[in-house]
């Protein structure tokens, strides 16, 4: 990923209890005022409804992104609506979106305290020790949330997966409907008995890719059933 996610390419994040038509006004009010700054900067407004990605140090930022990436590939695809919604619904991916962003500005506002209550000192012995102990504490939270961020990425993995199955079981089924034309093509032109059986075999890839597509949709729903709230 590259070194520099700005604010504006990372999408704000409304607490899912808010209502749909009030969580739009804050979406767009939050977007105006990223656009063009960098920060990160403390957040103080509307701080239980929505999280605003300026309020995220560049790292936090990138783990957002990861998330909602992961969440966009999962909630889009054919698979996911027509197999694993009743497993994972929306709202539960959306709660862990909420729950990973708080997490996260949380985690940059600690940093921010850091950043301002040492402010270019040398530290002395206990000072250091506190120091140690207060990165190693936001480094524990960081990689909690790191986690939660790669089981997003799994399931998006999966689901992905399961689609190309999907899309492959379709394809091999809708060419495996003509098999009697290429059949009757081989008959009149008198073609060889290796030509039929190759054909014929047609049916049996379609079986095969029926398979994969069942195999890899028993992944997904795994990985999906290790998020559901």
């Amino acid at each position: 990923m590259v070194g520099d996610v700005p604010a504006s390419s990372v999408e704000p994040v409304v607490n899912p209890s808010v209502r749909a038509a009030k969580g739009q006004r804050l979406t767009r009010m939050t977007k105006e005022q990223i656009a063009g700054r960098t920060g990160p900067v403390r957040q103080i407004r509307y701080r239980d409804q929505i999280v605003s990605p300026l309020a995220l140090e560049l790292d936090c930022r990138k783990l957002l992104q990861r998330a909602q990436r992961a969440i966009r590939t999962i909630v889009t695809s054919r698979v996911y609506a027509g197999d694993l919604r009743a497993i994972v619904a929306e709202p539960a991916l959306r709660q862990h979106e909420w729950e990973i962003a708080v997490a996260l500005r949380e985690i940059t506002e600690l940093l921010l305290d850091l950043v301002s209550d040492y402010a270019g000192g040398t530290a002395g012995p206990m000072t250091t020790q506190v120091l140690l102990s207060q990165n190693r504490a936001i480094s524990i939270a960081r990689d909690a949330i790191t986690a939660r961020v790669a089981a997003l990425e799994s399931l998006a993995a999966q689901v992905a997966a399961a689609e190309a199955a999907r899309r492959d079981w379709e394809t091999a089924h809708r060419m495996a409907a003509n098999n009697d034309k290429y059949l009757d093509l081989v008959a009149r032109t008198a073609a060889d008995e290796h030509a039929a059986v190759e054909i014929t075999g047609l049916a049996e890839q379609a079986g095969e890719a029926a398979q994969a597509f069942r195999e890899t949709l028993q992944q997904a729903t795994l990985a999906a059933q290790a998020l559901a709230l």
